[in-house]
C-alpha cells in the first residue's frame, strides 16, 4: 500500500486501545515517528480509560471503535462489535492508506490488524507482557514481526519473526522534574513521596490495604507523603484518612500526568502490569508489587515473579496480604538507602530505553534511511541491533525467571 511514498508522507496505525497499558506504550511509538517526520493515526475502543488518556497526544487523530473484551456471556456482543469495528476501519484506511499497522494488544487491536492485512499493509504486533494474552496469539498469524517485552514471551510466538524490544515509554519519561510540580500538588520535595497507582484508574484492592498501610507508616514515618490514584469509588474515605493522620497526600480520580507522578515519587505500591513495570523501570522506582489475581493468563503475577526473581522489584500475593507485611516492606523500599540502590541497579537491566526507535526502525527498515533513529536519540556509539543495549538488559535480568514460566 502507497509504494513510493517519502519519509515525510509515512503513515503509521496504532491500535492501542482497551486499557492505558495497551495505550501508553502505542503513544511512546507513535512520538518516535512523527519526531521522525511520519504520520499516525491512534485506533482504540470507547472505554472510558482510553478517552481519558487521548489527551497523551493531544493532536493526533484517534478512531474510538465500538470493541468490546471477549468476556463470559459477551460474545455475541464481542463478535458484532468486531464486525463493525473492522468495516470502520476499512473505510478509514481505505481513505487514509497507513503502510504499517502496529497492534499493541487487546481486543481493540483485532480489528486494525485483519483490515491492515486486507488492504496490504505490514501489520506488527507488540506484546508487553510476559505471558502473551489471547488477543495477540490468535494475531500472530498475521504479522510480519512481533515485538515483545519479556523475553520469556518469544517462546509462545514458535517460530514467527520475534524481536525482543523491550516496552516502550513516552519521552515525558525522559525529561526533567519541574519544581513546581511538588507546589501543585501540595507536596514538599525533602520529604519521601509513596505512589499508590493502581493502574490508570486505580483498584480498589489497593485502596482498601492503604487504609491498613497508612496508619502504620505514618507511626513510623510522620514525614511520609503519598500520590494516590483512587479511581471513582473511593475517593472521599481515602481522604479523610489521610487528614485524619495529618499526612501530606494528593489524591486523584484519574492520572493523565502519571510520568509526573512516577518521577516524583520515591517508591510505589502497584499492580504489575508490563507498562507500568517499564516506566519504573525507565525512572528507576523501587515498587513493591501486589499482581491483579483475574488478569489473563495470570500475567501480572508472571510479570512481578520475573522483576522480583532479578531483584528489581518485591511482590506480595493478594489474597495472603497482610497489611504488617506491606508496611514493612514499603518503609525499606522507601527510607532504606542501601535496599533502594540495589534495587535501581536490577532496575537499569529492565530499562529499554530505545525501546521505541528500535521498533520503529523495524517497523520501517529497507524502506527509507530518513525514518533510520538518529545519533541523538539512540545515543552515541550504538550499534543499531535490535537485541542490543536494553534487550540485552532483559535477556540477562530474566535470566532463570524466565525459563521457569
Amino acid at each position: 500500500m502507497n509504494e513510493g511514498r517519502d519519509s515525510s508522507q509515512r503513515k503509521v496505525a496504532i491500535a492501542c486501545g482497551g486499557t492505558g497499558g495497551h495505550f501508553f506504550p502505542g503513544v511512546a511509538v507513535a512520538q518516535e515517528v512523527r519526531l521522525r517526520g511520519g504520520q499516525v493515526m491512534l485506533f482504540a475502543s470507547r472505554k472510558e480509560v482510553d478517552r481519558e488518556s487521548a489527551g497523551a497526544l493531544p493532536d493526533a487523530p484517534i478512531e474510538f471503535l465500538p470493541a468490546v473484551a471477549l468476556l463470559r456471556g459477551r460474545r455475541v456482543a464481542f463478535v458484532f462489535g468486531e464486525i463493525r469495528s473492522l468495516a470502520l476501519c476499512l473505510r478509514r484506511f481505505l481513505r487514509w492508506k497507513p503502510e504499517v499497522v502496529l497492534v499493541m494488544g487487546g481486543f481493540a487491536g483485532v480489528a486494525p490488524a485483519i483490515a491492515g492485512r486486507l488492504l496490504g499493509a505490514r501489520v506488527y504486533l507488540h506484546e508487553a507482557n510476559s505471558v502473551p494474552g489471547r488477543a495477540n496469539r490468535c494475531l500472530a498469524w498475521l504479522c510480519r514481526g512481533i515485538f515483545v517485552g519479556f523475553p520469556s514471551a518469544k517462546k509462545v510466538f514458535g517460530g514467527r519473526k520475534v524481536v525482543v524490544s523491550g516496552t516502550p515509554v513516552r519521552k515525558e519519561f525522559q525529561q526533567a522534574l519541574r519544581p513546581e510540580i511538588y507546589r501543585r500538588l501540595g507536596l514538599v520535595s525533602q520529604a519521601p513521596v509513596l505512589l499508590v497507582m493502581g493502574g490508570s484508574q486505580g483498584a480498589q484492592a489497593l485502596n482498601d490495604l492503604m487504609t491498613k498501610v497508612a496508619p502504620l507508616l505514618w507511626r513510623g514515618h510522620p514525614d511520609l507523603q503519598i500520590l494516590h490514584l483512587t479511581g471513582k469509588h473511593d475517593h472521599a474515605p481515602l481522604r479523610a484518612l489521610y487528614q485524619r493522620l495529618g499526612l501530606r497526600y494528593f489524591l486523584s480520580e484519574f492520572c493523565p500526568n502519571a510520568s509526573e507522578w512516577i518521577r516524583l515519587a520515591t517508591a510505589a505500591l502497584s499492580r504489575a502490569g508490563a507498562s507500568s513495570l517499564a516506566e519504573y523501570a525507565a525512572v528507576r522506582l523501587p515498587a513493591l508489587l501486589i499482581p491483579y489475581p483475574h488478569a489473563a493468563e495470570d500475567h501480572q503475577r508472571q510479570n512481578a515473579v520475573i522483576f522480583a526473581e532479578s531483584g528489581a522489584a518485591e511482590w506480595l500475593e493478594e489474597r495472603r496480604l497482610r497489611p504488617s507485611e506491606a508496611a514493612r516492606v514499603l518503609s525499606r523500599l522507601l527510607y532504606d538507602q542501601e535496599a533502594r540502590r540495589r534495587m535501581k541497579k536490577a532496575l537499569r537491566g529492565w530499562n529499554a530505553e530505545n525501546s521505541a526507535a528500535r521498533i520503529v526502525d523495524d517497523l520501517m527498515k529497507a524502506e527509507n534511511s530518513e525514518w533510520k533513529a538518529s545519533e541523538a536519540s539512540r545515543g552515541e556509539g550504538k550499534t543499531g541491533s535490535h537485541e542490543s543495549e536494553g534487550s540485552e538488559n532483559l535477556c540477562a535480568r530474566s535470566g532463570k525467571a524466565a525459563l521457569k514460566i
